[in-house]
């Protein structure tokens, strides 16, 4: 019989809920834990859903703006999202690929990236440009949002005039 291998995992889905007893245990044992894919688009541009991951590090005493945290959201989904500010002892968090900030206690925070796997490459968050990419995204934000809306309204345009409305 062969020996399981990484090979034999590979492209394995398992929901957040029934393996976050085992990553909070070897987080609290001050483990990383390294590999773990993610669903959703909300961190696009940086991490793309099905091609990197993202390894957690337990958390640090005092998190700050730009960390990327992993929490459990207000649907009880764990999120991963940018903290972008800290107001009144909460982080403000906010999707690479979102316009919706949330407002998050530090109760809520599980673990924080502290690099991710793009193209079989790690990227460590001390790495100098992803430092940059952090601060000119959030930055851009409010640009970004603005060609969105732009975006939305013309396609909402379009939709009217291919209905004949």
């Amino acid at each position: 019989m062969d020996s399981l291998t990484n090979k034999h995992f590979e492209n394995m889905s398992i929901h957040a809920d029934s393996i976050m007893p085992l990553i909070r245990q070897r987080l609290s044992s001050g483990q990383n834990i390294k590999g773990l894919g993610f669903q959703g688009v909300s961190m696009m541009p940086m991490l793309r859903q099905g091609k990197d991951t993202v390894e957690l590090a337990p958390l640090p005493k005092k998190l700050k703006k730009y960390d990327l945290p992993l929490y459990s959201g207000p649907n009880g989904k764990y999120v991963m999202h940018r903290i972008v500010d800290v107001k009144d002892g909460a982080y403000i968090c906010l999707g690479d690929n979102t316009y919706h900030y949330e407002k998050v206690s530090g109760d809520k925070m599980v673990a924080v990236v502290c690099a991710f796997t793009r193209n079989g490459k790690r990227v460590s968050v001390d790495n100098r440009g992803y430092r940059l990419y952090c601060r000119v995204w959030v930055f851009l934000y409010p640009v970004r949002k603005l060609i969105k809306r732009v975006e939305w309204g013309v396609m909402r345009r379009l939709r009217k005039l291919l209905k004949g409305e």
